[in-house]
């Protein structure tokens, strides 16, 4: 399966599974609020390995090819650079798989403080505190994804700075001109 049809699938089984979940305890059906909280708990463990993978592949594609693309301007290899700049941007299409984590911390917010005021309203503290551990479960979540944010936004600040460094010992414009994007990069990145 392909990255973003895991992502599909896992993210319709989390809430199927959420949904099954919270109609169990409604109508007080214990056996399928079980199955409901199993099938969700499954999906977000696979997604999560599934997140995982793509980020570490991205990490390594973009360290290859930032390391490839400097050894090519400084060999004038401009085969070595090429492969350097398709790794790259295969490091850059795992970076946008995973930004779609942000939505679903955002939805998962909306639906655990919805959860938690219908089973407030209703008088079913099982469901209003199911609500509550899965707002609270998104805005963790949501930190993390923050912090990893931020992080890369240290790396891809020293990447822009050795770009336009290496660029400039090469005379290579377009390098120096990398080099200033990632900095720019960095600089939204590290204020998110």
């Amino acid at each position: 399966m392909s990255n973003i049809t895991d992502k599909i699938s896992n993210t319709t089984n989390s809430y199927i599974g959420g949904a099954k979940q919270t109609v169990g305890n409604t109508i007080g059906n214990p056996t399928f609020a079980a199955e409901g909280a199993a099938q969700k708990a499954q999906a977000d463990t696979a997604q999560k390995v599934a997140d995982t993978k793509v980020r570490a592949e991205g990490v390594s594609n973009s360290i290859q090819g930032n390391t490839q693309q400097t050894l090519g301007s400084i060999l004038s290899d401009p085969a070595m650079k090429a492969e350097g700049d398709a790794k790259i941007a295969r490091g850059e299409y795992n970076r946008i798989l995973t930004m779609t984590e942000r939505m679903q911390n955002t939805a998962s917010q909306i639906i655990g403080g919805a959860k938690q005021s219908v089973g407030e309203a209703l008088g079913k503290p099982d469901i209003a505190a199911s609500g509550a551990a899965q707002k609270s479960n998104a805005e963790a979540a949501q930190r993390a994804a923050d912090a990893r944010t931020q992080t890369h936004g240290v790396g891809h600040s020293i990447e822009g700075q050795v770009q336009q460094t290496v660029g400039a010992m090469t005379n290579d414009p377009a390098m120096q001109s990398r080099g200033v994007g990632n900095e720019a990069r960095s600089n939204v990145e590290r204020n998110v």
